[in-house]
Parts: structure tokens; sequence; C-alpha cells
């Protein structure tokens, strides 16, 4: 049996958020609000080398959690929460009692 499209997505965002480096960064966005952060300011406040905040954004990405934004020279990244909609609509139906 092969997964639905909407199992697939769910894979995405639970893996996006299964390493506790993601769950730090979404903190931290979270805390930053609506406007987000600049790269080089999540890079500071992570502590995390470069390349490594960029594997883990790229993670977050894929689990459609995180978006990027250009704006001048700098990439702006805030979180984006319509994954979690997803939560309202079960994947499997609910037990009933006879």
């Amino acid at each position: 049996m092969k997964p639905t499209p909407k199992q697939e997505i769910l894979a995405d965002f639970f893996n996006a958020l299964a390493h506790p480096r993601r769950q730090m960064i979404f903190k931290i966005l979270q805390e930053a609000g609506g406007k987000g952060l600049p790269f080089h300011r999540l890079l500071a406040r992570t502590g995390l080398k470069r390349a490594t905040l960029a594997f883990h954004l790229g993670k977050m990405a894929n689990g459609r959690i995180v978006r990027r934004r250009i704006k001048g020279p700098e990439t702006w990244l805030t979180l984006d929460y319509a994954p979690f909609a997803l939560f309202q609509d079960p994947i499997a139906p609910r037990m009933t009692q006879n």
C-alpha cells in the first residue's frame, strides 16, 4: 500500500521537527514572530555553523514549516503554520463505541 499525499506531507512535517536543533530553530523563529529573522541573525542566535543551519533549514522547508524570502541582500526566515491545519482532519477515522 502506497502512502497518500497527505501522509507524505505529514511525514515531512514530523521529520522537520524530529531533531533537537530544528526544535531550537523553531522556538527562535516562533519568538521572532511574523516578521521572522534574517539568516545571519538566526545564525548568531543558534550558534550553529552556516552549513549546519542551512541543512536544518532545508529539512524544515521540506516539512513546509519554514518560509524563506529574499529582502535585498538578505534571506529572511519565518514560520509557516499552514501544515498544522492538517491535524484538524485526522488521517485515520475515529473509533466509535458500539
